[in-house]
């Protein structure tokens, strides 16, 4: 990688680990989560929690007796949250697939407001910016990615330039350009400024909203459609069926990018049963079309990079080790920086079931999905 690449184009670009704990299976078989929720304290049902499956929409709350049921369509792992105003949020894996399973679950004190409001001033105004744009893509506005509840928020900067962002209760989002109501349970927000690297941890859940006209819902669509196309998930779904440049996505390096080469997909993917381990051991570049790429895009890529032109989102992916499932969704640390345009933050993300496997070259038979 020469030195202008490094110098001129991340110079001012940092680095985000997204642990967005997305390990969420597509939809083919059918499991029921069901069981009890409680009060850690004393036993006692606890009434109106909030039960979902992270980054989908599906969802529901415990009746007067702190029972509840839910479905999930997948046949793998899949991490369900617990959440209710006061209590301290669950969050849950399940990894090994079955017909039902039972998860009661014990709600402790939420502790972390009389914990963090005596640090709640120790921070900067840069500080909260940074948040939101990690965080949403953007800072939030009552007409693109509204936040609800932003006094539950917490800030805190300490002596080691370590920066913590932390709720009490799910963080409410309305993002009013792809029409989702976003509930947030934010496990962990943290900002290291000496190496530049952010971490974020929690689970999203998402419900649709009601367009007001026929005009609003194809404009909601539009930009779903928009987002989709150059998202983390489809490229996943890509890279699983063997469609990355039909499906507009461009991965290479600097060296193979000036020679006009993708880079060569046989020494990163190793196939597993019902999931491919990605093993990349240098710095790729990804380039994220909204059309499919071809020998003429790419024999162009190179000049059209340093240039600026052509493309709408390019982000590197570090050396890493993760698992890729049908569905789009992965395990591991995702690992990558930004280079060109914005992928990151709750404004640029769909719930699982957007997509679909309509584009994908195997059908649902020739998937066992996770």
């Amino acid at each position: 990688m020469n030195t202008y690449y490094r110098k001129e184009i991340f110079r001012k670009n940092m680095l985000v680990i997204a642990c967005i704990l997305f390990i969420i299976p597509a939809l083919m078989a059918q499991q029921v989560i069901k069981g009890r929720i409680t009060d850690a304290v004393d036993g006692t049902p606890v009434p109106g929690a909030s039960i979902f499956i992270g980054n989908t929409t599906r969802g529901t709350i415990s009746d007067d007796m702190g029972n509840y049921s839910i479905t999930v369509s997948a046949n793998g792992s899949f991490e369900i949250v617990v959440s209710h105003v006061g209590f301290k949020s669950n969050i849950h894996k399940f990894n090994t697939p079955q017909s039902v399973h039972q998860h009661d679950v014990a709600l402790g004190i939420n502790e972390l407001q009389e914990v963090v409001v005596v640090a709640r001033s120790n921070h900067r105004r840069s500080d909260v910016n940074l948040f939101w744009t990690k965080f949403l893509g953007e800072k939030p506005s009552k007409n693109g990615m509204e936040v609800l509840n932003r006094d539950k928020i917490f800030f805190h900067l300490n002596s080691n330039k370590i920066f913590r962002a932390s709720c009490s209760e799910p963080i409410e989002i309305i993002n009013h350009y792809m029409g989702y109501r976003i509930k947030f349970t934010l496990s962990s927000f943290q900002h290291d400024y000496e190496i530049d690297e952010t971490l974020i941890e929690g689970m999203p859940y998402f419900e649709e909203l009601t367009p007001k006209d026929n005009r609003q819902k194809i404009s909601w669509e539009k930009k779903r459609r928009e987002v989709y196309a150059t998202s983390i998930t489809h490229f996943f779904r890509a890279f699983y069926g063997d469609r990355v440049h039909e499906e507009g996505f461009f991965l290479t390096t600097m060296n193979d990018m000036r020679s006009g080469q993708a880079v060569t997909f046989a020494g990163i993917k190793q196939p597993g049963e019902d999931m491919i381990q990605a093993n990349i051991d240098f710095p790729m570049l990804l380039m994220c079309y909204s059309i499919p790429v071809t020998p003429q895009v790419i024999k162009g890529s190179y000049s059209d990079f340093i240039q600026g032109k052509t493309y709408p989102i390019a982000i590197e992916l570090r050396p890493q080790q993760i698992t890729i499932f049908p569905d789009g969704s992965y395990s591991g640390n995702l690992r990558m920086q930004e280079v060109r345009g914005y992928i990151f933050g709750l404004s640029s993300m769909l719930p699982v079931e957007y997509g679909g496997f309509s584009n994908s070259r195997k059908s649902f038979q020739d998937f066992i999905i996770k």
